[in-house]
C-alpha cells in the first residue's frame, strides 16, 4: 500500500471514530436527559452524570474530525491532534473498563485509536529518522 493510500485510510478510520463517537454521545445525552427528567434527587444527578460523559465523548469525536480534516489537508500540527485523540480514547476506554464495562465494548472502541496511533507513532519515527 503506497504511503498516500495508508495516510487516505487513516483518514477515513478517523473520520469512522468521530462519527461513531458523536453518535454514542447523543446516546449518552438522550440517557442523560430521560434520567433528569425521573425521581427528586438521585436520577437527575445520575442523568448530570451521563450527559458529562456524553460532552466528553463529544469532545474527542470532535478531536477525530479535526485531525481527519488536518492531515487530508496537510496541516503539519494534524499529528499532535491525532495522538491527543488516540491518548484520550484510549484513557476513556481504559476507564471504562475498570468501571466495570465489558470487554467486547471496549476493544470495540480501542481499535481505531491503535491503528492511527501506532501509523501516527511509526510515520514520526520514519521521518525523524530520515532526517
Amino acid at each position: 500500500m503506497s504511503s498516500r493510500a495508508a495516510a487516505n485510510t487513516i483518514v477515513l478510520l478517523a473520520l469512522l471514530q468521530g462519527t461513531l463517537g458523536i453518535l454514542r454521545a447523543l446516546h449518552w445525552f438522550q440517557v442523560g436527559s430521560d434520567l433528569s427528567r425521573a425521581g427528586l434527587v438521585l436520577y437527575p444527578i445520575l442523568g448530570l452524570a451521563a450527559v458529562a460523559r456524553g460532552v466528553l465523548v463529544v469532545a474527542i469525536a470532535l478531536l477525530y474530525v479535526l485531525f481527519a480534516w488536518a492531515a487530508y489537508t496537510g496541516r503539519t500540527w494534524a499529528p499532535g491532534i491525532g495522538l491527543a485523540a488516540c491518548l484520550l480514547n484510549t484513557l476513556a476506554v481504559l476507564v471504562l473498563l475498570l468501571t466495570g464495562e465489558s470487554l467486547g465494548a471496549g476493544l470495540f472502541w480501542i481499535i481505531v485509536p491503535a491503528i492511527v496511533g501506532g501509523y501516527l507513532l511509526w510515520t514520526g519515527r520514519r521521518a525523524s529518522a530520515n532526517r
